[in-house]
């Protein structure tokens, strides 16, 4: 599944509602469940955030070297390849390595390969929650 949201799926009106706005900040959603990802990336889109999304570790690091997102958010349990490897690849590359990082997941105590820089949610959180997060993370 590989979705982008972006300013060419806008209409022109939408583009030059305010031309002082600040430029959209771009989240990179990658979770394999679908529903997971649907309401994140609503609650992420009513506060004007960019979203693009990825269900899988290989989908997210393409989008990553061809979108350079401002935020990651993922899980823990993804198909394929897991989300704390998908991490540790993006920490080894000098390209990704400062993008920050979120962890939204159901598994149980915090994962040990985080260091205590990364905010681990719960998939279950409020969207206040959520949006907190993430608006911490691209402040930086």
């Amino acid at each position: 599944m590989l979705l982008i949201a972006n300013k060419a799926t806008q209409s022109p009106d939408d583009q030059n509602q305010n031309p002082e706005a600040p430029m959209q900040k771009h989240i990179l959603l990658v979770d394999s469940d679908a529903e997971s990802l649907n309401r994140m990336s609503q609650v992420l889109r009513q506060s004007n955030y960019q979203v693009s999304v990825a269900s899988s570790c290989d989908e997210s690091l393409h989008l990553v070297n061809n979108c350079k997102p401002d935020c990651i958010i993922f899980d823990v349990e993804l198909q394929g390849t897991s989300g704390t490897i998908l991490y540790s690849r993006l920490r080894r590359n000098s390209q990704t390595r400062d993008i920050p990082a979120i962890v939204c997941t159901n598994v149980g105590p915090r994962p040990v390969c985080f260091g205590t820089g990364v905010p681990v949610l719960s998939k279950n959180c409020p969207g206040d929650v959520l949006l907190g997060a993430v608006s911490a993370a691209v402040a930086c």
